[in-house]
């Protein structure tokens, strides 16, 4: 065999080589877009009122690899004016009746003269907060998530009386466009 046939032979091997590396990158990328185009992306927003609470501007991003509660901004609109001594927030979920919280803060004045209103409270600290994880919801809460979302807010006054308020949470789902041109 001469050097211009071994010449031959390491260019064939070269363009062999080539092509097949060619092919696994194509494979490859195009198995790659398959799993992200399956993968499915859920945004709502979530707001409510009744007589003395509003919640508004809340919002929840579901991804595959993180989902993330943001609770948006509370508003006192009643008209008591009751020195809190504690109280405690909460989105939650109602399923079948049982409250599965999502997002919980709780506040407590130890100082006796230390106490607050609603009013007073919640101009300074309108934000209700937020969490992430990688598994905040399971399949089926995502499923009864516009019908079962729920805020409360328990409070125990300075004189010992203690209440809450509860607002349906209307939820409403941002159109993810699934027939998008690749």
């Amino acid at each position: 065999m001469g050097v211009k046939d071994e010449e031959k032979t390491y260019n064939w091997m070269f363009v062999f080589f080539l092509l097949i590396t060619n092919i696994i990158f194509i494979s490859s990328t195009i198995v790659y877009k398959t799993k992200i185009d399956k993968q499915e992306f859920k945004v709502y927003s979530f707001e409510g009122e009744d007589k003395n609470i509003r919640i508004s501007s809340g919002i929840i991003i579901i991804s595959p690899s993180k989902q993330t509660v943001s609770g948006g901004k509370i508003q006192y609109i009643g008209n008591k004016h009751e020195n809190i001594q504690s109280y405690s927030k909460n989105i939650y979920l109602n399923k079948k009746g049982n409250k599965h919280s999502i997002l919980l803060d709780s506040v407590s004045f130890e100082d006796e003269n230390k106490r607050t209103t609603f009013l007073d409270e919640f101009l300074l600290n309108e934000n209700l907060g937020q969490i992430s994880s990688e598994k905040l919801f399971t399949e089926e809460d995502i499923k009864i998530i516009k019908d079962n979302l729920y805020f409360s807010l328990n409070y125990l006054t300075a004189d010992g009386q203690s209440g809450n308020f509860i607002v349906k949470l209307k939820v409403k789902e941002f159109g993810v466009d699934k027939n998008r041109k690749n």
